[in-house]
């Protein structure tokens, strides 16, 4: 839930999750995002640390550390769509477990995986972006506090437009594994299983 209100101001993956997110092709897009024809404009990877994340009751459960792969496919002159993909780890903070189903100790360690792919959306991509559109861009510390306030700055596909196009989610989700304290998903299927101990 935190990925979204983090990246978007407004609202957070086992294989299963990240291949039903990503509908099933990995870094080359589902169907509509990234056809035959299409031109792959952006394609870059960076890291994230220091990025809170929120269980269902609104509490920083975990400090997360997440590999992203950010990639933007043109079709047509102005139609674009995007897939990201996220892999990483977390290291949890005592309290409400994410799910919501008990409590959840400080220092248990996991991995997650996911993303999200968009909708297609009309924009104009910025002639002189901010970051560079191939390769790797670095690391970005995004300094979150548990009030949610991350002022890091950071990349996301949007950073290669100009203006704010109008998009969406085609889907959604994250999964979080740990070896003893059970397993979270959060997506826009539903959230499934909890993280707790």
């Amino acid at each position: 839930m935190k990925h979204l209100a983090l990246l978007f101001a407004a609202l957070l993956a086992t294989a299963v999750t990240a291949a039903t997110a990503l509908g099933g092709h990995g870094n080359s897009g589902p169907p509509q995002c990234g056809a035959f024809g299409d031109k792959l404009v952006v394609n870059v990877t960076y890291s994230l640390t220091n990025d809170f994340d929120s269980g269902v009751h609104g509490n920083a459960w975990a400090n997360d550390t997440i590999g992203r792969h950010v990639q933007v496919w043109q079709s047509g002159s102005t139609t674009f769509c995007a897939v990201i993909n996220d892999n990483g780890s977390f290291v949890t903070f005592a309290g409400d477990s994410p799910g919501g189903t008990g409590t959840v100790s400080a220092g248990i360690k996991g991995q997650i995986n996911g993303g999200y792919v968009t909708t297609m959306f009309t924009g104009t991509l910025d002639p002189s972006p901010t970051y560079k559109t191939h390769g790797n861009l670095g690391t970005f510390d995004l300094q979150c506090t548990d009030a949610y306030t991350c002022p890091g700055a950071h990349p996301s596909f949007l950073s290669y437009f100009t203006g704010s196009p109008a998009w969406d989610y085609v889907n959604w989700g994250w999964t979080y594994h740990t070896a003893k304290n059970g397993n979270w998903t959060n997506a826009s299927t539903g959230n499934v299983g909890d993280i707790t101990g």
